[in-house]
């Protein structure tokens, strides 16, 4: 048994969709694409992201700013009683606070003591006596900073500059430190 095929025979067609067969937002394939509203709504979340990234590297731009600009030396004031020079042994390492700001110290000799600023010259964390394979540093627990305790100068960790210096002197029983 064999099929005739009739060629004048009607077969229906499929009709092309037009953009007024489509509700708002929804493309022509049935949602196969990114509608107009679709790409400008995740164009504006990406411009919205650079602008947040740009805010807070300029962050950290000030960080580096306020890192270069630390003076390695504190300008001077007058001398003031900070502590007690028995509380200090040779070879010791304090942390004071006066006058509102925290003091490092240090004492190398019967006459000699170092004094330095407590914050930290990569963040401004609060640097704190400690020791460090076995010797004496002053150490920031943020991001592991270290500094030597006779110069102030970073040895370990992310921080390039030194603290900055006090001038300090042990004047009779007391360690006095130019504030």
């Amino acid at each position: 048994m064999t099929a005739a095929i009739d060629p004048t025979a009607h077969t229906p067609t499929a009709s092309i969709p037009t953009a007024a067969d489509h509700r708002d937002g929804e493309t022509a394939c049935g949602g196969c694409g990114t509608s107009r509203r679709a790409f400008l709504g995740r164009g504006a979340v990406i411009g919205a992201v650079g602008v947040a990234t740009t805010v807070g590297l300029t962050g950290c731009t000030e960080d580096l700013q306020a890192e270069a600009s630390a003076p390695s030396q504190h300008p001077g004031g007058s001398p003031t009683p900070v502590l007690a020079a028995g509380d200090l042994p040779l070879g010791g390492q304090a942390s004071v606070a006066i006058d509102g700001r925290t003091l490092l110290l240090h004492r190398e000799s019967q006459d000699t003591v170092r004094a330095f600023s407590a914050v930290c010259t990569h963040q401004g964390c609060t640097v704190a006596p400690g020791q460090n394979r076995g010797r004496p540093t002053f150490a920031c627990p943020c991001h592991g900073s270290h500094f030597d305790v006779a110069t102030g100068v970073p040895y370990g960790g992310p921080a390039q500059k030194p603290l900055t210096e006090f001038t300090a002197t042990v004047d009779d029983d007391m360690v006095m430190v130019t504030i």
